[in-house]
């Protein structure tokens, strides 16, 4: 077998005592799916789970644009607009918890497609909202369904695409991000103006029939598949992929196979020896990032208002900034190759903070701009080497059970930080809120780079 695979060919199983690579003679399928390169079939894969994240993000963006809105037509304060905001961090981190241990269990395909269902229908739902304890509700409701496709969804990618290519889909994932945030933005600007909040929700739930894609287009992953025993099904989508390969390329480089532990794991594990410091670190990272993060883009557009421009300016202000989040793509994918990964979540972190806070002293149209998009850079390199690292430092047994922990720390940043901000705001001014929330982003990166493991060069 070891000839056939040196030569190019697919590499089906010779036993089915172990799924690991090296043991009972046979290869593994994440070593084989190691040395893949992307095809169209795995490119059209690519792209619906890249579509998947994008209409996710679109919905998640579009709260902080239509804020003014909503808190003007229900009434809403500071504080209770801050809660409505929170209210669906509060569902993505409950969403982020269970959808990790439930992939782990029955799949990722599945967990992906019924979490983009969640929170397609309560995006629909949305739009009949007679008060604000039924928008509070499907607020929550559409955040359980987002805080689950996140982690899953970026584990599957991790386990779909090769190593040497992960640093450019995994960056590529989170820059869908600001694209969305921007789409979200744009809508907020075409629509609100001629329809109210209810048309742009309407608008934004729309790409939700994007999971119409994932369910007839993306497989299970191979790699799931191989931990769970089921190895001819594993071994199926495998050989389909490496097929397509050598009708493109000829042949395969050969499998260089690496030996991986059989041992089964749980939630619990993530708190012992091996994993404690990886979910200390993770707590920190997360928490603190997306504190930052949502805590800030929350109040963006109003900290905008409150500087003198109205809601329009704002918004077009707030989506050009959002722009600097693709050349940020391009240096994530091209820093984490060159100089690693630990390197790079440095460099976010010090752009971050030193342009965020530069962004909130800007008096002028000119300077508010530059710095808006320098400081989205930082904001989303950050982003994007969270999204790159996390599903790095977890075996494929634990994975979205240690992803979705992660970004439930995340959620629970989310939460806080908007509450807290407006706290902030209310008592010392927009001005010392920006300030606050930039120049705490330096600390995740310290984190890593002091204390994380580099990863730059693991296979799955």
């Amino acid at each position: 077998m070891a000839d056939a695979v040196a030569a190019g060919g697919s590499a089906p199983p010779a036993a089915k005592g172990s799924e690991r690579g090296g043991q009972d003679g046979r290869v593994s399928v994440a070593d084989r799916m190691n040395r893949i390169p992307t095809s169209p079939h795995t490119a059209l894969i690519i792209f619906f789970v890249l579509m998947g994240w994008f209409a996710e993000t679109i919905d998640l963006g579009g709260t902080s644009f239509l804020m003014p809105a909503i808190r003007e037509y229900f009434g809403m304060d500071a504080t209770t607009g801050g809660y409505y905001s929170s209210i669906c961090f509060l569902g993505m981190f409950f969403g982020a918890i269970a959808a990790g241990r439930i992939a782990d269990k029955v799949g990722r395909k599945k967990t992906i497609v019924a979490s983009m269902l969640i929170w397609g229908v309560a995006g629909f739902a949305l739009v009949f909202s007679p008060n604000v304890y039924y928008l509070f509700a499907m607020r929550f409701v559409l955040g359980l369904g987002l805080g689950a496709q996140f982690p899953v969804a970026l584990s599957y990618l991790s386990e779909i695409v090769s190593g040497k290519d992960r640093p450019k889909f995994m960056t590529l994932y989170q820059l869908m991000t600001p694209v969305g945030f921007a789409v979200a933005g744009v809508l907020t600007v075409l629509i609100l103006p001629h329809f109210d909040w209810r048309g742009v929700y309407l608008a934004e739930a729309l790409p939700a029939f994007f999971v119409i894609g994932i369910i007839k287009t993306c497989p299970e992953s191979p790699l799931w598949l191989e931990a769970k025993g089921r190895y001819e099904e594993a071994d199926a989508i495998c050989t389909k992929f490496e097929q397509e390969a050598i009708a493109r390329h000829k042949e395969l480089p050969p499998v260089e196979v690496i030996v991986r532990s059989d041992v089964k794991m749980s939630f619990k594990d993530l708190f012992k020896s091996k994993y404690l410091k990886v979910t200390v670190l993770c707590f920190f990272v997360w928490f603190i990032s997306m504190f930052s993060d949502y805590g800030l883009t929350t109040w963006l557009t109003t900290i905008l208002i409150e500087k003198g421009f109205d809601v329009v300016q704002s918004t077009g202000f707030v989506t050009i900034g959002i722009l600097g989040g693709i050349p940020a793509w391009f240096f994530a994918s091209w820093s984490a190759k060159k100089f690693g990964r630990k390197k790079t979540f440095l460099i976010a972190g010090l752009c971050t903070s030193i342009f965020g806070i530069a962004y909130g002293a800007s008096t002028t149209l000119v300077m508010l701009i530059v710095t808006g998009i320098l400081y989205q850079f930082g904001k989303y390199l950050n982003a994007m080497m969270m999204a790159l690292y996390t599903p790095e430092l977890y075996e494929t047994a634990i994975r979205t059970t240690g992803n979705g922990l992660a970004t439930s720390w995340g959620r629970m940043g989310s939460i806080v930080g908007p509450i807290v901000l407006a706290g902030v705001m209310t008592s010392f001014g927009v001005y010392v809120t920006m300030y606050i929330a930039a120049a705490m982003v330096i600390i995740p990166g310290l984190l890593v780079f002091l204390f994380g493991p580099e990863t730059k060069d693991k296979k799955f």
